[in-house]
């Protein structure tokens, strides 16, 4: 699969110099050249950009204007900086707010240029890998409580401007210290994958689903409104029921779901949102609801 390089630059040489040199590459580039920052919109917006090479000195934007728009429509996109020597320090700035490189036209050659693409697509997957390492849980792969907050917090912003409902949903594990004393710590976590599973499939792929605590999960059901969580609920008893039918010997694992609302109108905060769900959550238990009971197997040597 070969890299798709989007060339800022309206100097026919450079430009020309630049394509010569990535066709003969044994990269495999492809190269759409554009002479104005506004020119990238279309290409961009398309997801037809693998890496930007950006001359800073563009007929539409002054000093880092450009850098910045770019960043903000493609913030997933690398940008390397082409610069004149006049401009290195323009350009080492736009390396500080998260350009990848910067290359100084006069001075490029062959193997600058080819060095530079290969690494900035390289560290710009890389960062992005880290960036989802600390934002997922690494048992289940679900979000953990700092990714859960950075992207519901988003959502219920977006829920309160547009006026829409949303639905936060809490579960609690049951006696998952009874399972991994018993069974022991493998088998837990086989439970707790399960659990996991069993949300990621009975929500829809715009809701955010997370794992915040070690027995503690929970999803916010984006433009849900209450009268549809009876379907959601029974949707999430399935699909646990099916995660069961996978394991050999038998083990009861209860989950207790509490359930809060969000009303645009009242828009309380997310904080809010969990706290309503726990108390919920709890008022199941102490009454010894478990409507979410299924039986799960018991696996490995633990038993």
């Amino acid at each position: 699969m070969s890299t798709r390089i989007l060339l800022v630059e309206d100097n026919p040489a450079d430009a020309g110099l630049i394509e010569r040199i990535l066709a003969r590459s044994e990269q495999r580039c492809t190269v759409a050249c554009v002479r104005y920052v506004a020119d990238t919109v279309p290409i961009l917006d398309a997801g037809e950009a693998d890496l930007i090479l950006l001359d800073l000195r563009r007929p539409d934007s002054i000093g880092l204007e450009g850098f910045h728009r770019l960043r903000a429509q493609a913030p997933d996109v690398p940008i390397i900086i082409l610069t004149a020597v006049r401009d290195v320090d323009t350009a080492r700035e736009a390396v500080r707010n998260g350009a990848q490189d910067y290359l100084v036209k006069g001075q490029l050659d062959e193997n600058l240029l080819l060095h530079a693409v290969r690494y900035a697509a390289e560290r710009h997957a890389l960062h992005h890998e880290l960036q989802e390492m600390s934002l997922r849980d690494p048992l289940t792969g679900l979000y953990n409580r700092r990714g859960f907050r950075l992207l519901a917090e988003q959502s219920l912003r977006l829920a309160k401007r547009n006026g829409r409902e949303s639905v936060l949903l809490l579960a609690d594990v049951d006696k998952l210290k009874s399972i991994n004393d018993v069974h022991g710590h493998p088998t837990g976590d086989q439970a707790l994958c399960a659990v996991a599973r069993a949300f990621t499939s009975a929500m829809r792929d715009s809701d955010i689903v997370a794992r915040l605590s070690g027995d503690e999960f929970t999803a916010l059901a984006v433009e849900a409104s209450p009268p549809g969580v009876p379907s959601l609920v029974s949707r999430l008893r399935e699909r646990l029921a099916d995660e069961g039918k996978s394991f050999k010997r038998s083990v009861i694992l209860s989950v207790s779901i509490g359930i809060a609302p969000f009303d645009p109108k009242a828009a309380p905060t997310l904080d809010e949102l969990i706290e309503a769900a726990d108390r919920d959550m709890y008022r199941e238990k102490a009454e010894g609801k478990h409507p979410e009971q299924v039986r799960l197997s018991d696996v490995g040597d633990g038993a």
